[in-house]
């Protein structure tokens, strides 16, 4: 079998729900929060509550979707540069979200 090509960040983000989007944008935030203490209030409760506008909204903003591209491009660049770290980022995802969402998420990398 040859190999198969990873699917763009655009293509992964477009193949996502709203509410999957907000788990993946939450799913990371939660890691930052953990593993590398980024402050609370970057985030806090009105980030919480533009995602949740968004949702409602339909992202009308694109809010969720350039979150979620953003997120998978900063996945992307863990793997690629960071053999360290990539190991628990991806375990945490995989935690976090449900397994259809991860599994999604991690078409950026299929290979087979």
């Amino acid at each position: 079998m040859g190999r198969r090509t990873p699917l763009s960040v655009r293509q992964v983000e477009a193949a996502l729900s709203l509410l999957d989007k907000r788990a993946v944008i939450l799913a990371y935030q939660a890691y930052q929060l953990e593993m590398h203490g980024v402050p609370a209030e970057l985030f806090g409760d009105t980030f919480d509550d533009y995602l949740d506008a968004s949702l409602k909204n339909g992202d009308r903003l694109d809010v969720l979707a350039h979150g979620t591209r953003d997120v998978l491009s900063a996945l992307r660049d863990v793997a690629q540069d960071n053999g360290e770290e990539w190991p628990i980022l991806r375990d945490s995802f995989a935690a976090a979200l449900p397994g259809d969402v991860f599994a999604a998420v991690m078409e950026i990398f299929a290979q087979d």
